[in-house]
C-alpha cells in the first residue's frame, strides 16, 4: 500500500503540472485573441471616423484657391486624366486624324461633340474630354478596349464618368494597357475589376458584385447610387486631378494670356 502511494505521487504531480501548463497556454491564447479583437475594433472605429471626416470635408479639397465665381461651363459627363505632359503623343494615340486644337474654354463648351479635346498639362496630368470617349452606359466593352489601347501607348490612364440624371457612374485606372482597378454602375454592375483601393474605402464608395441588386430605397431617402455620384470627383482628386480645379487653372491661364485676368470681356 505504501509503495503504491509513493509511486502514485509523481503521477499526480505530473498531472497537476500539465493542467497548469494547459491553463497557462489557454490564458495566453485568450489574451492574444482579446488583443487582436481590441485592435480590430479600434481600427474599425478609426476607419469610420475617417469616413465621417471625409464626408464633412475632404482633406484634399483645397487644391486651388476658393473660386470667386462658378465655372462658366458645365463639366462633361465623362473625362480622362493621363499622367503625362506629352500632349502630342496623347493626340496621336487618340486618333489617326488631327485633333482639334482650341482653348480649354472652347473645349468645355464643345465637349459633347463627337471629338476629343486635349488640355494643356496641369501638375503633370493631361485631361481629355469629348463625345468620342465611349459611354459605359451604352457599350462597356468598347470603353474597355478604348482605355486599354490608349494606356498601352501613353501609360497611366484614369477614366471617370457620371450621369447626373440616371445616377450612373464609373471609374477606371489602367497602367501600360492593364486594368488596375475599375468599377461601373449603369443600373447594374457592368464592370468590377481589381481590388478596391484605400481611397475608395475611405470615401465609402459602394461597389456591388456582378448580379448584386441594389437595396430598395426607403421613403424619403436618396437612392444609394447618389452616394457614389457625389464622390466621383473626390476620387478623381485623390487618384489623379480634380477636373474642376484643373479647369479653373486653365481658364485663369487663358484669362491672363489674353490680358484679361478676371476672364470678362472688356
Amino acid at each position: 500500500m505504501m509503495d503504491f502511494a509513493i509511486a502514485g505521487n509523481p503521477m499526480r504531480a505530473y498531472v497537476k503540472t500539465m493542467d497548469a501548463l494547459v491553463i497557462g497556454l489557454l490564458g495566453t491564447l485568450g489574451f492574444v485573441l482579446g488583443l487582436a479583437f481590441a485592435f480590430f475594433f479600434v481600427y474599425r472605429h478609426h476607419l469610420r471616423r475617417l469616413r465621417r471626416a471625409g464626408r464633412r470635408q475632404d482633406p484634399l479639397g483645397r487644391v486651388t484657391p476658393v473660386r470667386r465665381r462658378p465655372l462658366p461651363f458645365q463639366l462633361p459627363n465623362r473625362w480622362i486624366a493621363i499622367r503625362s505632359s506629352n500632349t502630342a503623343l496623347i493626340r496621336s494615340a487618340l486618333s489617326s486624324r488631327p485633333m482639334p486644337a482650341c482653348a480649354w474654354s472652347e473645349a468645355l463648351s464643345r465637349c459633347r461633340e463627337r471629338s476629343c479635346f486635349v488640355s494643356p498639362t496641369v501638375n503633370g496630368w493631361t485631361l481629355v474630354i469629348g463625345g468620342l470617349i465611349p459611354d459605359p452606359g451604352y457599350d462597356i466593352d468598347r470603353l474597355y478596349h478604348f482605355l486599354s489601347g490608349l494606356s498601352q501607348q501613353v501609360g497611366e490612364v484614369h477614366f471617370y464618368s457620371l450621369d447626373r440624371v440616371l445616377n450612373f457612374h464609373s471609374w477606371a485606372r489602367l497602367a501600360d494597357g492593364k486594368v488596375v482597378r475599375a468599377y461601373a454602375w449603369t443600373g447594374e454592375t457592368v464592370w468590377n475589376e481589381g481590388r478596391a483601393t484605400l481611397e475608395e474605402r475611405l470615401l465609402g464608395l459602394i461597389c456591388r458584385a456582378y448580379g448584386e441588386e441594389a437595396e430598395p430605397v426607403r421613403y424619403g431617402e436618396p437612392p444609394p447610387e447618389l452616394h457614389n455620384m457625389e464622390r466621383v470627383i473626390l476620387l478623381a482628386r485623390r487618384w489623379s486631378i480634380d477636373p474642376v480645379a484643373a479647369s479653373e487653372i486653365l481658364l485663369q491661364q487663358e484669362a491672363v494670356e489674353s490680358g484679361n485676368e478676371d476672364g470678362t470681356q472688356g
